[in-house]
């Protein structure tokens, strides 16, 4: 049997077998909890309960496979949420799906109430202060028990961090991927 080189292994990881690009990333399993199948979800979304229970079939993605499972429960826990499938009766096969995604088509998520938004549709917004300076891009959020924090990249590649808060966002406009934030001096160095 040949073995395959490190560089053959790390350029199959990049490939990808499943196409998201009309698809948004609601959870990620991250571990299992007790004996009998439950798994804990770390949510990708503030409205992750009410993704999941808004679906007949959620869909799990792990490597090349993809599985379509039925919630059998779901409650909060901590910063995480312990769910069990219907299909999933036991530690062990809850433990293969340890790392698995949970993907869904964009077109079917939830409506979402004023002032919430996905963080999907936050990244890359253009961020600008009240008088129309543009300060940089969202390129991350940031998850805190207080408040979402917003990570701010300059044009030099600097980043500044800005709390999700209205004290600080001024104004959403995701249409046209643009948010106008009232900084305190020095907030953006």
């Amino acid at each position: 049997m040949k073995k395959k080189g490190v560089k053959a292994i790390l350029e199959r990881r990049i490939k990808r077998v499943f196409d998201h690009k009309n698809d948004v990333l609601i959870g990620k399993i991250v571990g299992v909890h007790g004996i009998k199948g439950d798994v804990k979800v770390k949510p990708e979304s503030d409205v992750f309960e009410r993704q999941v229970e808004s679906l007949e079939e959620i869909p799990i993605y792990r490597g090349t496979k993809k599985e379509n499972l039925k919630i059998e429960a779901i409650r909060p826990y901590k910063d995480i949420y312990i769910i069990k499938f219907k299909e999933i009766n036991d530690r062990t096969s809850a433990e293969e799906r340890i790392g698995s995604e949970i993907w869904i088509d964009k077109n079917r998520q939830v409506e979402l109430d004023e002032g919430e938004y996905y963080f999907s549709d936050l990244l890359n917004c253009t961020v600008v202060s009240e008088d129309d300076k543009k300060l940089g891009k969202v390129s991350e959020i940031l998850e805190q028990p207080a408040s979402h924090i917003l990570e701010v990249e300059k044009e030099n590649g600097k980043k500044f961090l800005i709390p999700f808060i209205k004290e600080f966002v001024k104004e959403v406009d995701l249409k046209n991927k643009k948010i106008v934030v009232s900084l305190l001096k020095g907030m953006d160095e």
